[in-house]
């Protein structure tokens, strides 16, 4: 795998609704792989692969980012804002963002608060709710509306950089790692059973409200939903609350809070990761969701499964993967998309 191309894709920015250089970035790629591509009118990107028999694969994965939507620009220059998905608050104070102006700017932003020598004891032992957190842009108040309107959105920011044991870490990979599994996954695509249909959704993180449209619009006899999920092996969690473990593999998801999957496709997916010898989990996740959890009630009903890349310290700037994982994933895929699955 070619990780580069991970690293791209993780710098773009990309939050719900707004993921058009995503979707330019992917059609650049795809190009001269694909029998066809499209953009259909909520902004998927539906990317077709003809296979040698009459059925159809549903492949998701989706685009968008959680990120920060500007309401207000103050007398001050500071600018407050709203999450797009779902955001844990504690996560964003003393980071950078990069602000997208409608203009076409994108420029350097710093959350803050009240620092902690103008607080009292009893605020610095809480919290800081997102309603008391601020963008910081570094100009007047004159200067920043005339720059910045509400609706301008903003995308966490921070590099993506590999260390340690195989493990990578990037703002996004919730969820340009599926994204990447997938164009990695046609690009090695030859002469398929299935005629591929690699759909690349758009606002998952505000609803799963790509999957659903793009869904209806393909008749899918099996689909998976190529996404992330956390992965809770961290100090603090027992083992039985990890849901997914770095570097055990891709996680074959059982239930989560949007999908119970297919008894025929869960069971036919394990079986065929011992007969490839790909190293998988099962993924029992009492919450969260993802696109599988759309498509697999369109129309009369879609048999699906979501393919799960374990992350840690989800919908952060600092998310954490591992090589494997990407590489085990992309195997299972590749399998289901080459041959025909009895399920």
């Amino acid at each position: 795998m070619d990780f580069s191309t991970l690293q791209q894709l993780t710098q773009l920015p990309g939050v719900s609704g707004r993921e058009s250089a995503v979707r330019r970035f992917i059609s650049q790629q795809v190009a001269p792989y694909a029998d066809d591509v499209k953009t259909d009118a909520l902004g998927n990107l539906i990317v077709l692969k003809k296979g040698t028999s009459d059925k159809n694969l549903l492949l998701a994965a989706h685009m968008d980012e959680v990120g920060l939507m500007i309401h207000y620009i103050g007398p001050d220059g500071f600018l407050r804002f709203v999450p797009v998905g779902g955001i844990d608050p504690r996560t964003l104070l003393a980071q950078r963002v990069t602000v997208h102006t409608s203009g076409g700017e994108a420029l350097l932003g710093v959350i803050g608060t009240r620092p902690a020598h103008v607080t009292t004891e009893a605020e610095r032992g809480k919290a800081v709710p997102i309603g008391d957190l601020f963008i910081d842009v570094g100009l007047t108040g004159a200067e920043a509306a005339a720059r910045i309107q509400p609706g301008d959105f903003a995308t966490l920011r921070r590099p993506y950089e590999e260390f340690g044991s195989g493990r990578l870490t990037a703002k996004a990979l919730d969820n340009r790692s599926g994204v990447f599994v997938l164009l990695e996954l046609l690009k090695a695509l030859k002469n398929p059973f299935y005629n591929v249909y690699a759909v690349f959704t758009v606002q998952e993180e505000v609803g799963l409200r790509g999957a659903g449209t793009a869904a209806y619009g393909i008749e899918a006899h099996l689909a998976l939903a190529i996404d992330t999920t956390g992965a809770a092996d961290i100090p603090g969690s027992a083992p039985q609350n990890y849901i997914t473990a770095l570097g055990a593999g891709v996680g074959v998801t059982a239930i989560d809070a949007r999908t119970i999957t297919h008894e025929g496709l869960f069971n036919a997916l394990k079986r065929l990761c011992l007969a490839k010898n790909i190293r998988y989990q099962v993924r029992v996740a009492p919450r969260g969701g993802n696109d599988a959890g759309a498509i697999h009630q369109s129309k009369t009903g879609v048999p699906c499964c979501a393919l799960s890349i374990p992350t840690r310290y989800i919908h952060s700037n600092t998310e954490v993967q591992c090589k494997s994982d990407l590489e085990q994933t992309l195997a299972l895929a590749l399998a289901v998309a080459q041959e025909e699955l009895v399920i």
